[in-house]
């Protein structure tokens, strides 16, 4: 998903942080590919001036639990708005829909996507230095050769 992204949009820089880990997690992956695509298209939209985004993964083996985390180094939201970000056809700004599209739906489907496979997502964001959108998922680290018991 990542890669597909970078590949479609030479002025933004992709930084990954994935463990070495093999981490299995039972989603459907056409699912989960709309949520990551909704969540990267966002950061990538709303960053500015040399656009990042930041893709970070980390298990916790102890809780079979993984957070990702999808960073951006743009506009930032409103502290009193960033719980409403996944609220259906919630716009931060009216005008930003106007300029830069959208139609407030699509972090509204991604919360419906993520609790489906008993996640969570939520947002941290500060104002002209971007938003993170956490999402946690279900999993289990694999150690070498453990594939039988995932």
């Amino acid at each position: 998903i990542i890669n597909r992204h970078e590949m479609a949009s030479k002025d933004v820089t992709f930084v990954r942080d994935i463990p070495d880990e093999t981490i299995f997690a039972e989603i459907d992956p056409d699912k989960m590919t709309q949520v990551f695509d909704n969540v990267i298209t966002n950061a990538m939209k709303y960053s500015r001036g040399s656009k990042r985004v930041e893709f970070h993964v980390k298990p916790n083996p102890l809780y079979n639990r993984m957070t990702i985390r999808i960073k951006d180094n743009g506009i930032g939201i409103p502290i009193n708005k960033v719980d409403k970000i996944f609220d259906r056809f919630f716009r931060v700004d009216k005008a930003r829909t106007r300029k830069m599209g959208g139609t407030g739906l699509g972090l509204a489907i991604s919360k419906e996507i993520v609790e489906a496979h008993n996640g969570r997502i939520w947002a941290n964001s500060v104002e002209g230095q971007g938003t993170s959108i956490f999402i946690t998922l279900p999993c289990e680290v694999i150690e070498d050769g453990d594939w039988d018991e995932a």
